[in-house]
């Protein structure tokens, strides 16, 4: 039998936020359509425009909702010194709010490469650079930091796209461990740790 349990508000706005992420990851700001969204979220349009008032009010709160999630991932390495512990902290992090959040994760990572749209670039260029500093606030001027710390931000999330179906809830210490690789840590056999 199915549950008559309707949705709470906050839950309809979460889901509607996540599509429109994932929407606007695909095709941008400019050119991901509403009724994409609403598709993706079980709606009609009317009552995804009614919910939110305009596309650029949905752009706002995926912005918004992006930042939120960039801050939550950065307080997982604060206190720790920058090395090893730090980004395992920060990774596994990323991790739970990519199974959470998955759309979210799907821009962040996709504004690194839509530049065919700068205003993406630009507004979630705050949530991006949290999420870079919170690995290392020396990121933007040791070439070689920076370019691990976008490989491993990349690969945690696409692993974590691309097998979402497979719930990897029980193995996320190996998604884990590919991020700390991506950072310069070897595995020492037991995934999340190394040097």
């Amino acid at each position: 039998m199915k549950s008559s349990v309707r949705p709470t508000s906050e839950e309809i706005d979460r889901a509607l936020i996540d599509v429109a992420a994932f929407v606007f990851a695909r095709h941008g700001f400019a050119q991901g359509p509403v009724q994409a969204i609403a598709d993706g979220a079980g709606y009609s349009k009317a009552a995804v425009l009614k919910r939110f008032g305009s596309k650029e009010r949905i752009q706002d709160a995926v912005v918004a909702r992006a930042e939120e999630h960039a801050a939550r991932v950065a307080a997982a390495g604060e206190g720790l010194p920058v090395g090893l512990e730090r980004d395992a902290a920060l990774l596994g992090a990323l991790v739970e709010l990519i199974e959470e959040w998955p759309g979210t994760g799907a821009l962040i990572v996709g504004a690194f490469w839509l530049t065919r749209e700068p205003e993406i670039m630009q507004r979630l260029s705050g949530a991006q650079r949290m999420l870079m500093e919170a690995f290392d606030p020396d990121v933007w001027t040791d070439e070689e930091r920076h370019v691990r710390v976008v490989s491993a931000i990349g690969a945690v999330t696409v692993t974590m796209m691309a097998n979402r179906e497979a719930r990897w809830t029980e193995r996320t210490d190996v998604v884990i461990a590919a991020g700390l690789g991506a950072l310069g840590h070897r595995s020492n056999g037991d995934a999340g740790t190394g040097d």
